[in-house]
C-alpha cells in the first residue's frame, strides 16, 4: 500500500473529512465545535469529568470532580483516563491512537493525546440530555438520567507531535442514573467509526485508566507547594477476570464473565478515603476473535512513567540493544497482571496505571463501526465494588434500560431568618383545555407520572432529606435525616397526605429552626408503591435530580426599611464554626454580609483605601452574601480591621461598616 509523506497525508485527511461531513473542509458552514472539558456527571453519586478531546477526568488541573465519590464529598478516584485503539494496516504499518497516557498535568497530557476535534462539525458538538421527563433538556433520544454525548477523531492533535491516525471517529455516550440502586456508576459506551479509506485489521481496543484515590481536603492535590500533598504511590491496585482464563481466585463467586480493574487506598487516609473504583468492560458490539484457548481480553498494569513510549515494537531508549514491546504489543498480549510476577510485585502500594484491552477484532472497513462499552464503577468496599458492577452490566445487556418511577419535582427556594422555604409544582393529568396530557408531557411531572411499565401512573408520595454540612462522608441517604414523609391517601402506606398548595398552586415545606449562614443540603424525591401484581419493588428518584446546598438567612432588605447591612462572624477568627474543610482552610471560610438589597455591590478595603475584594450579589431569595477571605487575586488576605461598603444598585445608596479579621 502506498504511504504518503506528512504533508500529503494530512491533504488527504482533510479531503477524508470533507466527503464524510459532507463539507468542504474549512468552508465557515463547517464550524468547528469547541472544547468542552469542564462536564461532568452529577446526577448520581459519580462525578466523573468527560471531554470531547479523548480523554477523562482532570488530571487534577481544576476543581471540577474528575471522579469523586460520593459526589460532594472531596473523595477522588481518577487522574486520566482514555480510549486506545490500535491496529495494523494492509502494509503491516502498526498504529495505536490513545486518548490518554502518562503525563503530569493536563498541559503535558495535552502533548501527547491523540484524539482532537479537527474536522469535526457543529453536529459533533456536546449535547447534554435527560430521559426525566420534567428536566429542561428532556430528550427521547436520552438513555439515562443524565446523557453526555461526544465527539472525536484521531486525524489530528496539534500538539501530538508525529502521531499517525487510524483514521476513526469516536462517538462516546457517558451515561449516568441518580437512581438509588444505581447512581455508583457510569457508562461509557464508545463507538468507532472509520471514516479514512484504508481497511483495519486486528484492531484491539481499551480503556487505559491512571486511578488514584485519596481526600482533596487531606492531602492537596491542587498545589505543587501544599503542605501536606498527593500521596499517588499509596494505592492498592488488582483485577478480577473471567473464568477459564485467570486463577480461580480471581473470579468472583456469582460473577463468571468479569473483567474488571480495581484501586483503593493502602491506609484509607485515617478513614477519610476508603472507597474503592474500578471500571469493567461490559461488553462489545461483536465478540473479540483470539485463537483458540486464548483470552479474548489482556489486563496490564504499569507503575507510573512506565507507559510504552511506541505504538509497536521499538528500542529503550536507556538500552538501546533491547527490543521493547510497544502499545499495540502490549493491548495484545492477554497478559493478566496480578499479584507477584517475576517482571513485577503487583501486591503493594505504588503509583499504578492499567488498561482493560480486547481483540483481536478482524477487520473495521470505512463506514464500519464497532462498539465497546465500559463502566466506571465505585463502591464503599470491595463487595460494594462488585455489587454495583454487576447492576450496571445488567444494565447493559439490558439496552441501558434502569427502571425507575416518577422524577424528582423541580424546587424553589425562598428563605426568611432561620428558615428554609421549598416549593414545587405537582404536576397535572390534563391541559388547559381539559385534555388528557402526553405520557412523557413534563407537565405531569411528578404525581401524575405514568410508569413505562405498567402504562398507569406510578406516584405515591415525596420525602424530603436535609443534611447539615458542605460535603457529604457517603451516601446521602446514610447521612441525610428524612425531615419529612407525604403519602397519597388510597390505603397503602402512611396515608398522610400531600403537602398544602401555596397561593401560586406548588407544594410547599418549611422547615425552621435552622441556623443562618450555616449550609444545609436538601432534596425531595418521589417515591412509588410496590406493585405486587407487576413484580414491581418501590422505586425512588435521586437525591442529587434536585439536591441542592443553601444557606439560610433573611430575605432581601427593601429600599428605605431602615434595615442597615450587618456582617458576621465579627470579629472574624479562623477556624471557627464557621470554618469548614481539614486541609486547605481558606477554601472553607466565610463571612456573611447580612440585610442586603436585592442587587448591590459589595467592597472590602484596607485602611489605606485599597479594593481587596468585589462581590455582586444579585439574589431575590436571600439578602445575604458569603465571602471566603480571599482576595480578588485570590490571596489569602492579612488580620487586620477593614472597611467594607454596600451600593444598592437600585437606588444608589451605600452603607459601610468595618469588619476585623484575625488569624
Amino acid at each position: 500500500m502506498w504511504k504518503p509523506n506528512q504533508a500529503a497525508l494530512l491533504f488527504l485527511v482533510a479531503l477524508l473529512i470533507a466527503s464524510w461531513t459532507g463539507q468542504t473542509f474549512g468552508d465557515e458552514e463547517c464550524q468547528q465545535p469547541p472544547a468542552v472539558t469542564h462536564i461532568y456527571t452529577n446526577v448520581g453519586l459519580v462525578g466523573l469529568t468527560g471531554t470531547n478531546l479523548g480523554y477523562l477526568g482532570t488530571s487534577f488541573d481544576n476543581r471540577n470532580p474528575s471522579g469523586e465519590y460520593p459526589l460532594n464529598s472531596n473523595v477522588e478516584h481518577v487522574y486520566s483516563g482514555g480510549l486506545w485503539v490500535g491496529a495494523v494496516l494492509a502494509d503491516g504499518q502498526v498504529r495505536v491512537s490513545t486518548g490518554s497516557q502518562d503525563a503530569n498535568g493536563q498541559g503535558e497530557g495535552d502533548e501527547i493525546r491523540e484524539f482532537d476535534l479537527i474536522g469535526l462539525c457543529q453536529e459533533d458538538a456536546v449535547r447534554v440530555i435527560s430521559n426525566r421527563q420534567n428536566a429542561d433538556n428532556f430528550s427521547l433520544d436520552a438513555l439515562s438520567t443524565q446523557h453526555i454525548e461526544s465527539n472525536f477523531n484521531d486525524y489530528a492533535n496539534p500538539e501530538s507531535g508525529g502521531h499517525e491516525p487510524l483514521g476513526i471517529k469516536v462517538n462516546l455516550r457517558a451515561l449516568a442514573w441518580s437512581n438509588p440502586y444505581a447512581d455508583d456508576f457510569v457508562i461509557l459506551n464508545y463507538r468507532i467509526i472509520k471514516i479514512s479509506e484504508w481497511v483495519l485489521q486486528d484492531l484491539y481496543l481499551g480503556l487505559w485508566m491512571d486511578t488514584t484515590v485519596g481526600n482533596t481536603e487531606q492531602t492537596n492535590p491542587y498545589d505543587p507547594n501544599a503542605p501536606i500533598g498527593w500521596n499517588y504511590y499509596d494505592d492498592m491496585n488488582g483485577a478480577w477476570g473471567a473464568q477459564g482464563f485467570v486463577d480461580p481466585s480471581h473470579t468472583p463467586d456469582g460473577d463468571p464473565g468479569i473483567w474488571m480493574a480495581y484501586e483503593h487506598d493502602d491506609d484509607g487516609e485515617e478513614g477519610l478515603a476508603t472507597s474503592w473504583i474500578g471500571y469493567r468492560l461490559l461488553g462489545t458490539s461483536e465478540n473479540a476473535q483470539p485463537e483458540p484457548g486464548q483470552s479474548p481480553v489482556s489486563y496490564n498494569a504499569w507503575g507510573f512513567r512506565h507507559v510504552p513510549q511506541g505504538d509497536d515494537w521499538y528500542y529503550d531508549p536507556d538500552n538501546p540493544d533491547e527490543l521493547v514491546p510497544g502499545k499495540y504489543q502490549i493491548m495484545s498480549n492477554r497478559d493478566f497482571d496480578v499479584g507477584e510476577t517475576q517482571e513485577a510485585n503487583y501486591s503493594i502500594a505504588s503509583n499504578w496505571v492499567s488498561i482493560i484491552s480486547t481483540g483481536p477484532f478482524p477487520s473495521l472497513a470505512p463506514a464500519d463501526t464497532i462498539s465497546i462499552t465500559f463502566a466506571v464503577v465505585a463502591g464503599a468496599d470491595s463487595l460494594s465494588l462488585l455489587d454495583n458492577s454487576k447492576i450496571a452490566q445488567a444494565a447493559y445487556e439490558d439496552g441501558f434500560s434502569i427502571p425507575g418511577g416518577p422524577p424528582s419535582p423541580i424546587l424553589e427556594t425562598r428563605f426568611s431568618e432561620d428558615t428554609v422555604i421549598l416549593s414545587w409544582a405537582p404536576g397535572d393529568s390534563l391541559d388547559a383545555g381539559g385534555n388528557e396530557l402526553p405520557n412523557d408531557s413534563p407537565l405531569r411531572s411528578p404525581e401524575h407520572h405514568i410508569s413505562t411499565a405498567t402504562a398507569q401512573e406510578d406516584f405515591q408520595g415525596y420525602r424530603i432529606y436535609r443534611y447539615q454540612g458542605n460535603s457529604f462522608t457517603g451516601d446521602p441517604y446514610d447521612i441525610a435525616e428524612m425531615v419529612a414523609q407525604y403519602d397519597i391517601v388510597d390505603g397503602r402506606g402512611y396515608d398522610t397526605g400531600l403537602p398544602p398548595l401555596n397561593d401560586d398552586g406548588h407544594r410547599e415545606f418549611v422547615d425552621t429552626n435552622l441556623l443562618d449562614g450555616f449550609p444545609y443540603w436538601y432534596s425531595v424525591v418521589s417515591f412509588t408503591a410496590p406493585n405486587e401484581l407487576q413484580q414491581l419493588p418501590e422505586f425512588q428518584s435521586g437525591f442529587y435530580e434536585n439536591g441542592l446546598l443553601v444557606f439560610p438567612g433573611p430575605g432581601p432588605a427593601a429600599a428605605g426599611s431602615g434595615k442597615g447591612v450587618g456582617v458576621f462572624p465579627n470579629p472574624y477568627r479562623t477556624a471557627g464554626l464557621f470554618d469548614s474543610g481539614i486541609g486547605e482552610q481558606e477554601l472553607g471560610r466565610k463571612i456573611w454580609f447580612t440585610g442586603l438589597p436585592v442587587r448591590c455591590k459589595i467592597q472590602v478595603f484596607t485602611l489605606m483605601g485599597e479594593v481587596v475584594k468585589t462581590i455582586d450579589h444579585n439574589d431575590p431569595a436571600l439578602g445575604m452574601a458569603s465571602w471566603n477571605t480571599l482576595s480578588d487575586a485570590g490571596r489569602a488576605i492579612a488580620t487586620g480591621l477593614y472597611i467594607f461598603a454596600v451600593t444598592d444598585l437600585e437606588t444608589g445608596e451605600v452603607q459601610r461598616g468595618k469588619l476585623v479579621i484575625i488569624k
